[in-house]
């Protein structure tokens, strides 16, 4: 312990590294189906994998709100979809007309001596602050094999190039802004946009796995039996894409399922691919030594766990997603506790010693990176729209809709979540401990498309 404390102190105080690189990768709709977290057997993402053993590879982090407008601007603001009132992609769901006042984590970097540089999907909606340079990547569409089952469609792109296609580019850009010089640390973002649908990958990706051996989810027929109206509105319905559906025309077209998950996890490997370029390039550049790298997802993806396709949803398999900070000198190490990605934003300010001028929620996870934190037990909170939250902490999940229906489960027993303990005699202690970490007060805002679920939601309850 007293090495690693050493070593980041090295790394963060000397001369030498007094001001750290970041290089800054954000994976759109990349759920846990890579290969350290176990979530699909038949993932192929070596370059991730690759950095999760050289890192801090978050073993259990959640974003805070399971859609990528209200993930991202929590991330990228420091602050908590409940507190902004930022749940979704509508105008009235905007940074500049929510929280106008606030500054984004890249103009705190340029305020504190960093050049900026950024490409692809960081932000949801525009920020133009904050930015000495910012990729403009037009790609031309790509001939291919396409499919559509239930509104999920897919591509098999007919090239063998990576740079053919509109992710390739970015990392060509962002590869690029590594040749650099100046005087300057940087901050480099670069927001690849696959996984996202559609599923748009070069044939190789397809070709690593055979259509006739893939594995679908687990989904027991009663699966819901034992969960509230609530939960079962969020399984089949997809705010602001449909309402329900999906999931009967996957199961009742032959082969589609297979084929769906085939696809993400093609293209889960094409955006591991593109990870492993711009590690390459790092690795290859003279900032490796001087440069704490951080790869995120923005949310979780179902594939039809819960009878649920797509985002929006607050069990383990909407909001569980890969994170992982690599910071040079510091040993690697495999982090168990619940973390958020509400944490990144104070970490690296932590991290690289920067003025915000601004509160932050989250918690900064140096002391985790050091070594020197004792007892972790931070809850960790996730929000869907006004009145539902999840919260996990240690080894449980609670989640508590708008309607006051809950769930509860102890993931170390139940990982797939097919049990709920809410209503169970002798887990009464473990939920009543969890509710404290539920927030008594949060902004009610409807955008149009949560208007369609106007029972969904809920306003703060007042108090005398």
């Amino acid at each position: 312990m007293k090495l690693r404390v050493l070593l980041l102190s090295l790394c963060l105080c000397g001369s030498a590294f007094a001001k750290p690189n970041v290089l800054f990768i954000a994976v759109d709709d990349l759920n846990d189906w890579v290969g350290y977290l176990g979530g699909h057997p038949q993932a192929i993402t070596p370059n991730i994998d690759r950095l999760a053993s050289e890192g801090a590879a978050f073993e259990h982090a959640y974003c805070p709100a399971p859609v990528c407008g209200p993930s991202r601007t929590a991330l990228m603001y420091g602050i908590a979809p409940h507190k902004s009132g930022s749940y979704g992609h509508a105008d009235v769901y905007e940074p500049k007309e929510r929280i106008p006042d606030r500054k984004p984590l890249n103009l705190v970097f340029q305020e504190n001596g960093y050049y900026t540089a950024g490409c692809g999907k960081i932000f949801h909606f525009r920020e133009t602050r904050g930015w000495d340079s910012y990729g403009s990547i037009k790609a031309k569409k790509l001939a291919g094999k396409t499919a559509k089952v239930g509104g999920l469609k897919y591509s098999i792109l007919r090239t063998d190039h990576d740079s053919d296609t509109g992710d390739g580019k970015l990392v060509d850009w962002a590869v690029e802004q590594l040749k650099q010089s100046g005087d300057k640390p940087f901050f480099l973002a670069l927001g690849l946009r696959k996984p996202h649908l559609s599923w748009d990958a070069p044939k190789k990706y397809y070709d690593q796995f055979d259509l006739d051996s893939i594995q679908i989810p687990n989904v027991p027929e009663d699966d819901l039996d034992d969960l509230s109206e609530a939960s079962n509105v969020f399984a089949h319905s997809v705010v602001g894409f449909s309402k329900g559906g999906v999931h009967e025309q996957v199961i009742s077209t032959p082969g589609a399922w297979q084929k769906l998950v085939r696809a993400y996890l093609a293209t889960s490997s094409f955006a591991d691919a593109n990870v492993g370029r711009m590690l390459d390039a790092l690795e290859q550049s003279p900032h490796r030594d001087n440069t704490i790298v951080v790869l995120w997802g923005d949310h979780g993806w179902h594939l039809g766990e819960k009878e649920h396709w797509k985002k929006m949803t607050l069990w383990e398999r909407g909001t569980k997603t890969p994170f992982i900070i690599k910071v040079p000198g510091v040993p690697a190490q495999q982090v168990e506790v619940p973390v958020s990605l509400q944490d990144i934003f104070p970490t690296l300010v932590d991290l690289c010693g920067l003025e915000v001028g601004q509160a932050l929620d989250g918690n900064s996870l140096k002391p985790l990176l050091t070594g020197t934190a004792k007892d972790w037990d931070q809850p960790v909170l996730m929000s869907h729209g006004p009145g539902n939250f999840a919260i996990r902490q240690g080894a449980w999940r609670l989640i508590h809709y708008a309607d006051g229906s809950e769930e509860l489960y102890q993931l170390k027993n139940d990982p797939l979540e097919f049990t709920n303990l809410a209503n169970s005699p002798e887990h009464q202690t473990a939920i009543k401990k969890l509710r404290t970490q539920l927030p008594d007060t949060w902004e009610y805002v409807i955008g149009p498309r949560f208007a369609e679920f106007p029972d969904s939601f809920a306003e703060p309850p007042t108090h005398p």
